[in-house]
Order: structure tokens, then C-alpha cells, then sequence
């Protein structure tokens, strides 16, 4: 399994990201490929017909109508009730409160026009509940009393009061699949219900086809790692190099937890982490090494006219004004590595001779790929409550899972599984290309684009929310 991932890790060492050149980046140096002979480091296998299993991409009815029902509920909308006037279980409550303690409002009690999903288990226990049968434009006094182990210790355990008033309820209301929402879609040449579906469909199978080919170049990859043979170590300065990348992405992970290194490693079971890294590094540079020695022999080494072109494609996506600009400041030589990888992993997929797994096979990557989901799950929610302890006290432990959880619907749980299934075989930790990323993504650009409208509304109303900390569990 740890194997599989840094096959998948690999990747990051060619990316194109602020890495800074290192050694200098000469022709000469050891830390590039450009730096050594290949055939002096390693004997390849045989790679004439590597034998690889991997089930054809496919789309399939059932997973097509969960990812419709998946785009859908990207739409959905908070509409207010009209027909009724009682809060319900489910509604989205508009209140104002203020939570007093000894008849005296305490910081961060205190909150107007907050939108509460009722039964969604977000304020502390008896606050949704009491609302319920209320009426909207009644106020409501509400007893309660906080947990024991509530964040904040002059609240904890404490019994006080929250004066309530429901201003409105609304539901979050998903809209119907039909030629007009698809028009309102403003995709090209996509007009009807059917035009949407294949639209998706397409992006499914792109998706699914970036998978397979991902599937057959890890097992092509892992082949001739285990069946080549190495004369010598790699250079000092090639592992030095991805020990630093690898500790560098690393890093910038642990940041996003507001955590440190060897914390967030620990998480994934690294204890050792930095003796780990130096393990991924090592065989990285293995497999740098051997995709060199097959380029050398098969003559598909990148072109100087060929890495200047790319170059030039590079500098203007990312924005920069001229080649020189990129190469100021990004790793020139490891995009010529990248560039060189993709062309002879996609020599070697053409040579390898392809079947679908057996019963057996398939059974085992599937408890494979559960293994690595659930400890993907466990590592990120030990990651986060790690984030959580270090947040300042009294506030809420997650504020924006508490605003999904208190969204679930059957929606959600839709995305939820397409989600799963296109990330089915993800490592814990997996790091990818841009350019990787870019492809991988094809398929869910309108869903992203939906999502950071919906994030964009939801961050005018993060201040309101911040004032309610102290009402949440």
C-alpha cells in the first residue's frame, strides 16, 4: 500500500509549483536526470509486455443519474415558507438571541437574523428542539443548561437562558431536472435534458478514462520497481532533493491544519515521518531513474524545441509574461522531468498488455481502496480535531462542518458518493500535478463553479455566524 502512494507521490516532484532550483540546475548536476547516466545506475526489466489489470472505464446509468441528482442539489436554494407558519424539523429558522447567564448576556450569546437549521444538532442540546411548534414572530424564553465539557469553562455546565424570536422559516428546495434549468445552465449547445445528461456523461468518462489511465501507469510504474535492478544507490543530491520537496508539500498541508509537521504526520502514522520521507524520496528517485533509462533506449527524451514550446504554453497559463519569468521562478528542469515521464509512461501503456481484473483481484482492491478510504477519513478527523484544540476556546469546534452537517439532505449524500467513487483510489495524502489536477477536475467544473458562488454567499454571513459561538455545541 505505501508503495501504491508513492507511486501517486512521485507526481509532486515534478510539479512546476515554487520550487526553487536547486544545486543550480546544471546540466551536470546530480540532483537532475539531466546530471547522470541512467544505465549506470540501473538494469531495467523486461517492459516489452508488462502484464496489467484494470477494469475498462464505463459510465454507468446508476452512477449517471446520482451525479444528476448530484449537480442538482448544487442548485439548491433556501426559499422561504408560505404556506405554514409552525417551525418544523428540518426548517431553516431566521431567529434573533440573546443567552443570559444570572439574568446577564454573555459574550457571544447574542445574535440577529441567524439562520438555524432545526434538527441539525448545531446549538447545544433542547435549543432546536424548543423552537419547534413555535410560530413565526413568536418569542420564546428557552431553559438550558450548557455540557459539562463545553469549550468555554465559565459556561460550562452552566444553566442559562436564551431569549428567542423567529423572524421567518424557510427549505432548502432543489430544483427539478427539465429543459429550462438545463437553458439556465447557459452551457454550449446544451439545451435540453438530454443535452445535460450526455453533457455529463462525457465529462463522467473523461473522468473515469484519467482514472484507468492513472490505474495502468501506477501498475506499469510498481512493475518495474520491483523488477529492475539498481548497481548503484541514486545521487545523494536526487533524494536530497525530493526529501525536500516532499517535506515542503508536507508542510504546506500541516499549515492548512494550523499544525505542525510532526503532529500532522503522526496522523497518517508516521511517526518517524522524517525517515519516511527519506523512504519515499529514495524510491522516487528509483523510479525517476528507470523512466530515464527506458527514454534513453527508446529515444524519447524531450526535444529542446519541444520543452520550448511547452515552456511557452506553461509561462502563459500561469500568467507569466515571458519564458524567462517562469524560469525565474520555477524548477525548469524538473518540468522537462515531468515532460519526459508523460511521454514514456504513455509508451510503456501502449506496450503493456491490459485485462480486467479477476474476481479475486477485484475483491482485494476493493478492501484495499476501503482501507485507504477509512484511514484517509480517521487521518482527517484527528487532523482537524488537532486544529480544533488549538483554536482559540469558546469557539465553536468546526463552524463550517457544523453548517453542513446541519444541511444534510438525501442531496448531499448523493455528492457524497460520487465523490467516493471518483476518488476511489486515492491514497492517504496523495499528491498530484497541476497539470494532473487540471485534468482530473474536467469533469466537476460546473459543480466547483456552483459551490464557490454558494461558499461566496455563505461568507458574507461568517461574521453573523462568528457571534454565535457560544450557542453551539
Amino acid at each position: 500500500m505505501k508503495k501504491h502512494m508513492y507511486i501517486k507521490m512521485l507526481a509532486v516532484l515534478l510539479t512546476v509549483s515554487a520550487l526553487a532550483c536547486l544545486s543550480g540546475c546544471g546540466k551536470k548536476d546530480p540532483a537532475y536526470l539531466s546530471g547522470i547516466k541512467a544505465a549506470d545506475y540501473v538494469d531495467v526489466a523486461d517492459y516489452s509486455q508488462i502484464a496489467v489489470e484494470a477494469a475498462a472505464p464505463e459510465v454507468t446509468e446508476d452512477y449517471l443519474n446520482l451525479y444528476v441528482q448530484y449537480m442538482l442539489s448544487m442548485d439548491t436554494s433556501l426559499q422561504e415558507i408560505t404556506d405554514r407558519d409552525t417551525v418544523e424539523s428540518g426548517d431553516v429558522a431566521n431567529i434573533d438571541y440573546e443567552g443570559k447567564k444570572d439574568g446577564v448576556a454573555f459574550d457571544g450569546g447574542t445574535a440577529q437574523g441567524y439562520d438555524l437549521t432545526i434538527g441539525s444538532g448545531s446549538f447545544i442540546a433542547g435549543f432546536e428542539d424548543g423552537l419547534i411548534g413555535k410560530k413565526v414572530g413568536e418569542s420564546v424564553t428557552l431553559d438550558l443548561t450548557f455540557p459539562e465539557d463545553y469549550g468555554n469553562e465559565e459556561l460550562a455546565g452552566q444553566d442559562v437562558t436564551f431569549d428567542v424570536t423567529i423572524n421567518r422559516i424557510s427549505e432548502n428546495v432543489t430544483p427539478e431536472l427539465t429543459d429550462d434549468y438545463v437553458k439556465g445552465k447557459d452551457l454550449e449547445n446544451v439545451e435540453t435534458v438530454e443535452d445535460y445528461r450526455n453533457y455529463l456523461r462525457d465529462q463522467l468518462m473523461a473522468q473515469a478514462e484519467d482514472t484507468y489511465n492513472s490505474e495502468v501507469q501506477n501498475q506499469i510504474i510498481q512493475y518495474l520497481l520491483d523488477n529492475s535492478t539498481f548497481k548503484q544507490d541514486p545521487p545523494t543530491e536526487m533524494t536530497d532533493r525530493m526529501v525536500a520537496s516532499y517535506t515542503d508539500t508536507f508542510t504546506s498541508y500541516a499549515t492548512q491544519y494550523g499544525l505542525d509537521l510532526p503532529t500532522f504526520m503522526s496522523y497518517y502514522g508516521y511517526e518517524d515521518y522524517e525517515q519516511e520521507i527519506k523512504n519515499m524520496a529514495l524510491d522516487s528517485a528509483k523510479q525517476y531513474i528507470i523512466m530515464k533509462a527506458i527514454a534513453d533506449k527508446e529515444d524519447l527524451n524531450i526535444s529542446d524545441r519541444a520543452f520550448n514550446t511547452a515552456l511557452s504554453t506553461e509561462a502563459a497559463q500561469y500568467g507569466y509574461k515571458s519564458v524567462e519569468d517562469f524560469k525565474k521562478e520555477q524548477d525548469a528542469e524538473a518540468y522537462r522531468e515531468y515532460l519526459m515521464m508523460e511521454q514514456v509512461l504513455e509508451f510503456l501503456q501502449g506496450k503493456a498488455v491490459v485485462s480486467e481484473p479477476t474476481a479475486d483481484t477485484a475483491d482485494a482492491a476493493a478492501d484495499t481502496d476501503a482501507a485507504a478510504a477509512d484511514t484517509a477519513e480517521d487521518s482527517d478527523v484527528a487532523a482537524d480535531d488537532a486544529a480544533d484544540t488549538q483554536a482559540e476556546e469558546g469557539t465553536a469546534a468546526d463552524e463550517d462542518e457544523a453548517e453542513a452537517d446541519a444541511d444534510k439532505t438525501d442531496d448531499a449524500e448523493a455528492g457524497e458518493a460520487v465523490e467516493e467513487k471518483a476518488e476511489a483510489d486515492v491514497e492517504p495524502l496523495e499528491l498530484t500535478l497541476d497539470k494532473d489536477k487540471e485534468k482530473a477536475k474536467a469533469a466537476d467544473d460546473a459543480a466547483e463553479d456552483t459551490a464557490e458562488d454558494k461558499e461566496e454567499e455563505s461568507g458574507k454571513d461568517q461574521d453573523k455566524d462568528s457571534k454565535a459561538d457560544s450557542s453551539k455545541n
